[in-house]
C-alpha cells in the first residue's frame, strides 16, 4: 500500500507539472527482486486513487532481471534464481544489477 501510495503522489506532481494533464498509464520498471507483486500493486492503486485527479490511470510493468558478470569469462548474464553460475563456463559470477529497482520509466498523457 506504502508503494502505492507513493506513486500516486509522484504522477500527481508529475500531471500537475504537465499542466493538470491527465495521465492515461505509467510505465514502470521493477526488478524481478523487487518484492513487489503486479496485482496487489495495482489493486492498492485502484484503491488509493479512486475519487482522485490520478484515477484510472494504468500502470504498466516491467520486469527487468539480476544480471551477473562472470569473471572467467567475462560475460553478463541474467538469473531469476539463486545459481550464480556463468551458464557458458560455470564460474560463479558477481551481480552488477540485483534487480530489486522500481522506477517510473514515462508517462503516457492523453492530450
Amino acid at each position: 500500500m506504502s508503494i502505492a501510495a507513493a506513486l500516486q503522489e509522484r504522477i500527481e506532481v508529475h500531471a500537475e507539472r504537465l499542466g493538470g494533464a491527465r495521465i492515461a498509464a505509467v510505465n514502470l520498471v521493477v526488478g524481478e527482486w523487487a518484492g513487489i507483486d503486479d496485482d496487489a500493486l495495482r489493486f492498492s492503486f485502484e484503491l488509493l486513487t479512486a475519487g482522485t485527479a490520478v484515477e484510472g490511470t494504468q500502470l504498466k510493468l516491467r520486469r527487468t532481471p539480476l544480471r551477473v558478470h562472470c569473471a572467467g569469462c567475462y560475460e553478463e548474464f541474467t538469473r531469476s534464481g539463486s545459481d550464480f553460475k556463468c551458464p557458458r563456463c560455470g564460474v560463479v559470477g558477481r551481480v552488477v544489477d540485483d534487480g530489486s529497482e522500481l522506477m517510473i520509466e514515462s508517462l503516457e498523457v492523453e492530450q
